[in-house]
C-alpha cells in the first residue's frame, strides 16, 4: 500500500477496526457462550465465510484506492455490512438473555444502511470511472486487459500493441506505426540509479500520451523504447507527430535528486505505414531496423 495513501486513510483504518471491535464487545459483554452441541457448525462456516469476504473487501478497498469521497463511502458502507455479518456470525456461538434481545434486532439495521451508502458510492464510482476511461483511451485503444500493463509506466506492453495492430489490419484499416528510442538512457541509469530511471520513463509515458489523439495508442515496447499506433493517419502526419515528440523530449528537463537537472538531448523515432500487407512481426522488425540507421527514411 502506498505510504501516502496509508497516512491519509489512517482514520478509515482506525474506524474499520473500531467498528468490528464494537461488534465483538457487544457480543462478548451481553452474550453467553453456547455449548458445542447447540452450535450449528454448518451455519458457522457459511456466515464465517461471508464475514471473511466482507473484511477482505474493506482491506482491498483501503489498499487499492486513493483517499477521497468515493473511497470513504465505500469503506463506511462495507463496515456497516461487515458489522452485521460479524453479529450474525457471533450469534451462532453466543445466546442472549431477554434483556439483551435488542442486540439481535440490531443486526439487520447496519446492513440496510450499508447497502444505501454503498449504492451512493457505486453511483459516484461510475462517474469517476467514466472520467478515468476518457483519460485512458490513448493508453487502451478499444480493448482492456490489465495483465498486459507495464508496471513502471502504466502503459500497455508490446504484445498488447501487436494485438491492436493485427486487429487494425484484419479490419482492412490503414494507419501508421511509430517507435521511439531514448538516447543515453543506460548512462542515466548508471549515474542516477534505476529508481530515478523508472521515474523518468513515467514522465516520458505521460508526455507521449499528451502528443496523440484519443483514438491513438501508446505502449512501452521494451527498456527505453516505446511504440505508438496511429490509425487512419497519413504518413506525413505521423512523421510530424514524431518530430514534435523529438522536440518535446529534447526540451524535457528532469530533476533527479535535489539539485541535479538532467536534460536528454536527443530521441530517435521511426515511422512506418500500416496497410495490412505486412505481418506485425515484419512491421516491428522494420521499425527497429530504422532506429539502427543513422536517420530513418520514409517507408
Amino acid at each position: 500500500m502506498n505510504s501516502v495513501y496509508r497516512a491519509r486513510q489512517s482514520h478509515l483504518i482506525g474506524g474499520s477496526i473500531a467498528t468490528q471491535a464494537l461488534a465483538l464487545y457487544l457480543c462478548f459483554s451481553h452474550g453467553i457462550t453456547k455449548a458445542a452441541a447447540q452450535i450449528a457448525w454448518l451455519d458457522v462456516v457459511g456466515e464465517g465465510s461471508v464475514l471473511v469476504f466482507a473484511l477482505s473487501w474493506i482491506v482491498a478497498a483501503i489498499v487499492s484506492r486513493p483517499p477521497g469521497r468515493v473511497t470513504t463511502l465505500l469503506i463506511v458502507g462495507l463496515n456497516c455490512f461487515a458489522f452485521t455479518t460479524m453479529l450474525d456470525f457471533l450469534d451462532e456461538v453466543f445466546s442472549y438473555s431477554l434483556a439483551s434481545d435488542w442486540l439481535s434486532m440490531l443486526e439487520s439495521i447496519p446492513a440496510a444502511v450499508g447497502m444505501v451508502v454503498m449504492t451512493i458510492a457505486l453511483v459516484a464510482w461510475h462517474g469517476e470511472q467514466k472520467a478515468l476511461n476518457k483519460q485512458l483511451q490513448r493508453r487502451e485503444w478499444t480493448y482492456r486487459d490489465h495483465h498486459q500493463i507495464d508496471a513502471v509506466t502504466q502503459l500497455y506492453q508490446a504484445d498488447y500493441w501487436q494485438e491492436r495492430v493485427e486487429e487494425l489490419c484484419s479490419r482492412k484499416l490503414t494507419g501508421c506505426a511509430l517507435m521511439l528510442d531514448i538516447n543515453g538512457f543506460s548512462q542515466f541509469n548508471q549515474i542516477h540509479g534505476y529508481q530515478e530511471g523508472n521515474r523518468f520513463l513515467q514522465e516520458i509515458a505521460r508526455l507521449l500520451v499528451m502528443h496523440v489523439r484519443e483514438n491513438d495508442l501508446v505502449c512501452r515496447f521494451a527498456g527505453d523504447r516505446f511504440v505508438l499506433l496511429l490509425p487512419n493517419t497519413h504518413f506525413s502526419t505521423a512523421a510530424a507527430v514524431a518530430r514534435q515528440i523529438e522536440v518535446s523530449v529534447h526540451h524535457l528537463a528532469f530533476k533527479s535528486g535535489v539539485n541535479t537537472t538532467a536534460v536528454f538531448q536527443s530521441v530517435r523515432t521511426a515511422t512506418l505505414r500500416i496497410d495490412g500487407n505486412k505481418p506485425v512481426a515484419q512491421i516491428l522488425a522494420n521499425l527497429q531496423e530504422m532506429l539502427d540507421k543513422p536517420r530513418h527514411q520514409a517507408a
